[in-house]
């Protein structure tokens, strides 16, 4: 039977989430204050992702006797590989072949990561709880449809082209990512789940919410590799590898 130990209702450290913050905080001032930061940013993206999926694999190996709990980490583990797939192939295409990233396989990696962050909270949510009442199903239902309506409300002006589908795909997939993300944070407050879950939700939430205000600010093409947006990738990149890291001295 699938039980969840008492000790992952440890408490927060406020060293940690200020040492996360000045970290994040602290390197985004940095690649806008210096020039020639592509490489830099580039590996510190490598970096923390696959941090975060070799963490994964600890904890899903950790989970052996859990079905649920072993499999769900497994899928955070495959999400953020690919992730990490991702960031290397735009490295390599942008700095050393220089050829344009977009588009090119490393957004079948990028996309590939949003369905295993999904299950990954569904597995959660599917364990603890079942969404029953009409605010649930507010939750689950309308904060996609609301995110993808807006985002064609802004982009139906536009050409139909690769670019306008892609990004309904994308957009989509990562506005269920969202709900679900603030549906398992609601149902985890209080329960047994403990803080070192709520914490990677609360990570996973501040990354799909990055992913979507990416997606529009695209529209207009003013993403740069020192945009702010990034620090809400580095966020919750930390924030999750945080909590695995918690976690992992818990169990």
């Amino acid at each position: 039977m699938d039980t969840v130990p008492e000790k992952l209702s440890n408490p927060i450290s406020l060293r940690a989430i200020i040492l996360i913050l000045s970290i994040v905080l602290g390197f985004h001032f940095l690649v806008n204050f210096i020039e020639d930061t592509d490489l830099l940013v580039y590996g510190f993206s490598l970096i923390i992702p696959g941090s975060v999926s070799i963490f994964s694999f600890i904890v899903a190996r950790k989970y052996s006797d859990s079905l649920v709990f072993s499999r769900s980490y497994y899928f955070l583990a495959f999400g953020f590989a690919s992730l990490f797939l991702a960031e290397l192939t735009y490295l390599i295409y942008d700095l050393f072949l220089g050829i344009d990233p977009y588009p090119s396989i490393a957004d079948v990696f990028f996309f590939i990561f949003y369905p295993m962050i999904s299950l990954f909270v569904f597995k959660h949510i599917q364990f603890f709880s079942s969404p029953t009442s009409i605010s649930d199903k507010i939750i689950l239902g309308i904060i996609p449809v609301a995110i993808t309506t807006l985002y064609l409300s802004i982009t139906i002006s536009e050409e139909f082209n690769f670019d306008f589908f892609y990004g309904i795909l994308f957009v989509s997939a990562t506005s269920i990512s969202f709900a679900l993300s603030i549906y398992a944070l609601k149902i985890f407050q209080g329960s047994l789940v403990g803080t070192s879950w709520i914490i990677m939700v609360a990570g996973i939430l501040i990354l799909v919410g990055g992913d979507i205000w990416y997606y529009y600010i695209e529209l207009f093409e003013e993403y740069t590799l020192s945009h702010t947006v990034n620090v809400f990738w580095y966020l919750g990149y930390l924030v999750i590898l945080y909590s695995l890291i918690k976690h992992r001295s818990s169990l």
